[in-house]
């Protein structure tokens, strides 16, 4: 499936546009003048994210709504350990039913930078693998790489003594391979010329959200996250699309109360787009439990993941569970 260039430069310019005018607007005295002003003391003097006497424990699922300047590391592993697979049907007759399973692989790294004390700027790559690791899965879900980065903005919108609200702007170029066997039969049995085993389609959108963090006590805090994007479709047949993206994570910290540096944090987020598919398949989720060393400058995590995968052929979901370990870095 090829993607015209021209598609890939309007998201780009767009993206930029949209972030011009985030630096236009926030360049205003008045409103720096105003965020200087709300900034506390105890939030200036912490390099990790604090409100009203609480450190948020970040996930790199739902990210916090701090303007800070960090560096982020990730990796992680799920598997889905039984998948029931539709029966072969040949000349309409059953033959067989089958099942398999399904891994799942994860890379990630980010930055970002704090420009002022109202803005940041970051970028991330990231690298995303998915499995068939039997037979049966190997051949109708085949092996799906996704890889790319994304460069955005945050900028701080309102913030009062135990809340924060944040903007993001950003553009993300990703490009999504396939070895799809069960697709690449088809296209030959029908006739399809240039049947091709391996899809390669490439896909840069636009994005803007918000974030948001309250300080519910010292111990425990809230962070929401809802965001949308527009550009080239991660699904075949398809040239361009919107989406979205809405998240929560409710976050401990034992510092306060017990006086040991560790955090624990539960987070939860729907996605419209899961991935390349053939057909739209419904919504994918991900659940995170993230247990944490929350040092003054660093935090190392490791996650229990959840995952509820609708990309692919069922009309059932896929669920798949895994372990993430996560390194972040403050300045």
């Amino acid at each position: 499936m090829m993607r015209s260039p021209l598609a890939g430069i309007t998201h780009v310019r767009s993206a930029a546009a949209l972030a011009a005018l985030l630096l236009a607007l926030g360049a205003a005295p008045e409103a720096r003048a105003q965020a200087k002003d709300l900034i506390t003391p105890q939030l200036a003097d912490t390099p990790r994210p604090s409100l009203a006497g609480h450190t948020f424990v970040s996930t790199d699922l739902v990210p916090d709504a701090f303007v800070r300047t960090y560096v982020r590391s990730s990796l992680g592993y799920a598997e889905a350990q039984s998948v029931d697979y539709p029966p072969v049907v040949v000349g309409g007759d059953s033959l067989q039913t089958l099942n398999g399973s399904l891994t799942y692989a994860t890379l990630g790294l980010e930055y970002q930078a704090k420009l002022r004390d109202w803005i940041a700027t970051r970028i991330a790559a990231g690298l995303v693998t998915r499995l068939g690791t039997q037979g049966s899965s190997l051949v109708n879900e085949g092996v799906t790489v996704t890889s790319g980065y994304e460069f955005g903005f945050l900028g701080r919108l309102r913030q009062t003594p135990k809340s924060i609200l944040c903007g993001t702007l950003g553009v993300a170029d990703q490009s999504v391979t396939i070895v799809d066997v069960h697709q690449f039969a088809e296209d030959v049995a029908n006739g399809v010329p240039n049947a091709r085993l391996i899809d390669y389609v490439p896909a840069v959108r636009s994005n803007a959200g918000l974030r948001f963090a309250w300080a519910a006590s010292r111990t425990f805090g809230v962070t929401l996250l809802g965001s949308t994007s527009y550009g080239d479709a991660p699904r075949r047949h398809e040239t361009t699309s919107w989406g979205w993206d809405v998240g929560a994570s409710v976050d401990y910290d034992a510092a306060p109360t017990h006086g040991i540096p560790l955090g624990a944090a539960l987070a939860y987020r729907l996605t419209s787009l899961p991935g390349l598919t053939t057909t739209d398949n419904g919504n994918s989720s991900q659940t995170v439990l993230r247990v944490a060393y929350t040092g003054r400058h660093d935090l190392v995590a490791v996650d229990i993941l959840g995952v509820f995968d609708r990309q692919n052929t069922l009309a059932q979901g896929i669920w798949a569970g895994g372990i993430a370990f996560s390194m972040r870095a403050y300045f």
